[in-house]
């Protein structure tokens, strides 16, 4: 057995270099692997794609009505645009679209909760402007459905007819010509929100009005050729300070209603305050000929600006500003992760983190502290 022992562990000078030899790589590869693992401990990571990626999520579900145009619509045939112009998050507006892609088509305005990325709240604003095309029931919608849907109309005959403007009608003369109270509620908050009624085939869009009972108002409906509703109070001898006036003072201007006048302030609050009369012209909806029959009302008196702080601004309150699109913003975001500290706006432009165009229209935007 002692010879046997002796005889395996009995090495050559050969072998006894060899071993030494694999025994020094072996202690080289494991000093090397320490090496590295320490390095990486002591390395930063650098997470800024992983949180624009977050914050991009998030604008992908944000809703944005405080700048949105509400108006009558069939979700059935509604363009992607349309959709996000009445203010849904691109999630909803993508559901919305998918849900129609699959061949489902929605029959009463309640079948838009179908759609599982559209908020409650997003259904609670836009109920009131759901307006579906009769020829879209086809095979589906059953006769029941039908009746069912419009039985506080059937067979109704007007109680009253006389001509009426149902842009203007009172609650009590829609009831006088035979609407139901809470028709003429739904006709009443339909245009409190914005909505218009441009010819008279308009009222068969209010949910829960029944064609043939529509068709015998038709004769009496009179609709003004305005296509705002004329302001109380119209004068040319006031001046409006664009930067402190209320919804109600932008109202006493020839030309502009309820629904301008809130789209006037969303969009000043969104960009922080006007520096230009001018940017009234950017408001959705005001044309040249509105902008230039006001404009001698307009004025703009010391109201700071409300800026972005650029130094601790996120991603998502970047973009949230109608000049800072995606693009510019993350070129913001990388220039601060590479100088840490951004000491002047300036920088931005000469550091080639952005063009001077783009530097120019957000300068007066932006700040940092």
């Amino acid at each position: 057995m002692k010879n046997f022992i002796k005889e395996y562990f009995n090495f050559s000078k050969r072998e006894q270099n060899g071993m030494l030899v694999l025994f020094a790589i072996l202690l080289v590869l494991i000093d090397a692997n320490i090496f590295v693992s320490v390095h990486k401990s002591n390395q930063k990571v650098d997470f800024s794609d992983f949180e624009t990626e977050i914050d991009s999520f998030l604008v992908y579900q944000q809703t944005h009505f405080d700048d949105s145009e509400l108006f009558a619509f069939d979700p059935n045939s509604a363009s992607r645009e349309d959709l996000l112009r009445l203010g849904l998050s691109p999630k909803s507006v993508n559901g919305i679209m998918n849900y129609r892609e699959k061949g489902y088509k929605f029959y009463k305005p309640e079948d838009i909760t179908r759609v599982r990325t559209l908020k409650p709240e997003e259904y609670e604003v836009i109920k009131d402007y759901i307006v579906i095309e009769r020829q879209q029931y086809g095979n589906n919608y059953s006769r029941n459905d039908y009746r069912h849907e419009y039985r506080d109309n059937d067979n109704a005959q007007p109680s009253e007819l006389f001509e009426f403007d149902p842009n203007t009608a009172t609650k009590d003369e829609l009831e006088r010509l035979g609407f139901k109270p809470w028709q003429a509620e739904n006709i009443v908050k339909y245009r409190s929100k914005g909505g218009r009624f441009k010819q008279p085939s308009d009222i068969t869009k209010i949910h829960g009005v029944d064609a043939d009972f529509a068709e015998k108002l038709m004769p009496y409906i009179k609709i003004e050729s305005q296509s705002q509703p004329q302001p109380q109070t119209a004068s040319y001898d006031i001046l409006v300070n664009i930067n402190t006036a209320t919804a109600s003072d932008f109202q006493k201007l020839k030309g502009i209603g309820e629904a301008y006048s809130k789209r006037i302030v969303a969009y000043r609050e969104k960009l922080g305050g006007f520096i230009s009369v001018e940017q009234l012209r950017e408001v959705y909806g005001m044309t040249d000929e509105l902008y230039n029959s006001i404009s001698a009302n307009l004025e703009i008196k010391g109201e700071p600006i409300r800026t972005i702080n650029i130094n601790t601004a996120n991603f998502k309150t970047l973009v949230s500003h109608p000049y800072i699109d995606k693009n510019i913003a993350s070129a913001i975001l990388n220039y601060r992760e590479f100088a840490k500290i951004i000491k002047s706006t300036d920088e931005l432009v000469k550091q080639k983190a952005l063009s001077k165009s783009e530097y120019d229209k957000i300068s007066k935007y932006i700040s940092v502290e």
